[in-house]
C-alpha cells in the first residue's frame, strides 16, 4: 500500500521551513520519518511515558490552531506566514535555530508557558492514504521516544491497538479538526483583505538591532471598520476573541528579547 508523503497540516508547516531554511521540507516540522501504526511492523514498540521536548530546541517558529489563541498570546507573538495559505505560527526566538522557551541544559519546556499542541502531539500525526483518501495514525520511526522496551505498548498481544495508541489517535483527530477550523479563519481573512505584511526592529543590548520580517499580522484598523453584519457573524463563530488575542501577543516581541538575553548570559556565565 502506498503513502503520499501528506499530512494534515502539511500546508501550514510548510512556509515555516522556507522561512527558516529556503527551502520545502519533505516532512512537517519536526518528523523525519512519519510511518503508518501497524500490528506487524511495530507489534513490540513501546512509546515513552515521560516525553521531553528536546526534539524542539531547534524551532523559532512553531504552528498554532486558533483554539489555542487566547492563552499563547500571554507568552508568545502570535503572526501568520507570509506565504500561502498563511497560517498561523507562534514566535518562540530571533534567530533561526534557537528555541528561547528551552531551559538552558535541560529538555523541558520553560515552566509556566503554554506548550502548543503541535509540539504535545509529537511523535503521532495524520497522514493521507492516497489511495483511499483517508488519513492513518502514523509515528516518527526516527523519535527517540519510540524503543522495544518499557510497558507502553502500541499493540497488545491480540494486533489491536493499545489504549496508549487510541489516545494517540483521539487526539490527532482534535488536532485535525482544529486545523480544518484555523483553515477557514484564515480564508475569512484573507477574503477580507485583513493580512498585511508586518516587521519588527528590536534593539539589542549592544546596540545592534534584529529586524524580523517575513510575516503577516491582521491589519487593526481595516479590522475596526468591518460592516457590524461582520462583527455580528464573527461573535456568533468565536472568532472576535481570536482576532483580538492575535493582536494583543504582538506586544511579546520585547519577553523574546529578554528570554534570549537571559539565556545568552547563562551561557556565558557557564563558560
Amino acid at each position: 500500500m502506498a503513502y503520499e508523503s501528506k499530512t494534515d497540516d502539511a500546508a501550514a508547516e510548510t512556509p515555516v521551513f522556507e522561512e527558516v531554511t529556503g527551502q520545502a521540507p519533505r516532512f512537517p516540522l519536526f518528523y523525519n520519518a512519519p510511518r503508518p501504526l501497524e500490528a506487524r511492523r511495530h507489534a513490540k514498540t513501546t512509546v515513552a511515558e515521560n516525553l521531553d521536548v528536546g526534539f524542539a530546541r531547534n524551532a523559532n517558529m512553531i504552528p498554532l490552531n486558533i483554539v489555542e489563541f487566547t492563552v499563547a498570546a500571554r507568552h508568545y507573538p502570535i503572526v501568520f506566514s507570509s506565504a500561502s495559505p498563511f497560517l498561523p505560527v507562534i514566535i518562540t526566538g530571533l534567530r533561526s535555530g534557537t528555541n528561547v522557551f528551552m531551559e538552558a541544559g535541560a529538555k523541558r519546556w520553560a515552566r509556566g508557558c503554554y506548550i502548543p499542541a503541535y509540539v504535545r502531539r509529537y511523535p503521532f500525526i495524520l497522514m493521507e492514504n492516497s489511495e483511499q483518501k483517508e488519513f492513518i495514525l502514523c509515528a516518527d520511526e526516527d523519535s527517540d521516544f519510540l524503543s522495544e522496551e518499557g510497558d507502553r505498548r502500541l499493540f497488545d498481544d491480540n494486533a489491536k491497538p493499545s489504549e496508549v495508541t487510541n489516545q494517540a489517535l483521539e487526539y490527532c483527530r482534535a488536532y485535525h479538526a482544529q486545523y480544518e477550523a484555523t483553515q477557514r479563519f484564515v480564508v475569512e481573512l484573507n477574503e477580507r483583505d485583513l493580512l498585511v505584511d508586518n516587521s519588527t526592529e528590536i534593539n539589542l543590548a549592544d546596540d545592534r538591532k534584529i529586524k524580523m520580517q517575513g510575516y503577516k499580522v491582521i491589519d487593526r484598523e481595516k479590522f475596526e471598520n468591518l460592516p457590524d453584519e461582520v462583527f455580528l457573524e464573527w461573535r456568533n463563530k468565536n472568532w472576535l476573541p481570536i482576532a483580538y488575542a492575535h493582536m494583543t501577543s504582538l506586544s511579546n516581541w520585547p519577553a523574546i528579547l529578554q528570554r534570549a538575553s537571559d539565556i545568552a548570559a547563562e551561557v556565558q556565565g557557564a563558560t
